[in-house]
C-alpha cells in the first residue's frame, strides 16, 4: 500500500480532522515530512481530489492549534522547568536568560521564518511561550507564517503535478 491509497482510506474514513490533527501533532514537535505533505496535498488538489480553501484552513487551523498548546507549556512549563533541570542538559541560568531575552527582542519576526527553517518552527511555541511574548502577538505572526509555509508548498505541489502532466 503506498502513501496515496493510505491517505486515501484515512482521509475518506476520518475527512479533514486526520489533517487538523496532523498539523496539530507536527507543529507540537514530532517531526514529520510537512513540506512534503503540503506538497502531496498540493498534487492531490491539482488532480481534483481535495480542494484548496478546506486543506489550507485545516493546515492553519491545525497549525495554530499546535502553536497554542506549545504556547501554553512554554509558558507554564518551560521556562521554570529548565530552571529547575536545565543543569543535567547543560543549560546554565544565564544561558536561559539571554535566550529568552533574544526572543523577546527578535522574536515576532522570527516567527514567521521559523516556518521555513526545519525544527525552528517546532521550538519556536515554546520559546514564544518562555519568552514572554503575548499570545495574540504570537498567533498573530504564527498565522502569516503558516499562511505563507502552507500556501507555498501547496502550490509547490500543484506545479509540480503540472509538470509531471507536461513532461508525460
Amino acid at each position: 500500500m503506498d502513501i496515496k491509497e493510505i491517505f486515501s482510506q484515512l482521509f475518506s474514513s476520518y475527512g479533514y480532522i486526520v489533517l487538523y490533527l496532523y498539523f496539530t501533532i507536527d507543529t507540537l514537535g514530532i517531526i514529520i515530512p510537512s513540506k512534503s505533505v503540503l506538497s502531496f496535498l498540493g498534487i492531490l488538489i491539482e488532480k481534483n481530489v481535495l480542494e484548496f480553501f478546506p486543506v489550507l484552513i485545516t493546515a492553519i487551523s491545525g497549525s495554530l492549534t499546535g502553536v497554542s498548546l506549545g504556547y501554553v507549556i512554554g509558558r507554564r512549563i518551560g521556562s521554570p522547568g529548565l530552571k529547575k533541570y536545565g543543569k543535567y542538559i547543560r543549560l546554565q541560568p544565564e544561558k536561559l536568560l539571554r535566550a529568552e531575552k533574544w526572543f523577546q527582542k527578535y522574536g515576532l519576526p522570527v516567527i514567521i521564518i521559523s516556518y521555513f527553517v526545519p525544527g525552528l518552527r517546532n521550538i519556536m511555541p515554546y520559546l514564544a511561550g518562555m519568552s514572554g511574548l503575548h499570545y495574540y502577538k504570537v498567533i498573530l505572526f504564527s498565522a502569516a507564517g503558516v499562511f505563507l509555509w502552507a500556501t507555498t508548498f501547496i502550490y509547490l505541489g500543484r506545479f509540480i503535478d503540472h509538470l509531471w502532466e507536461i513532461a508525460r
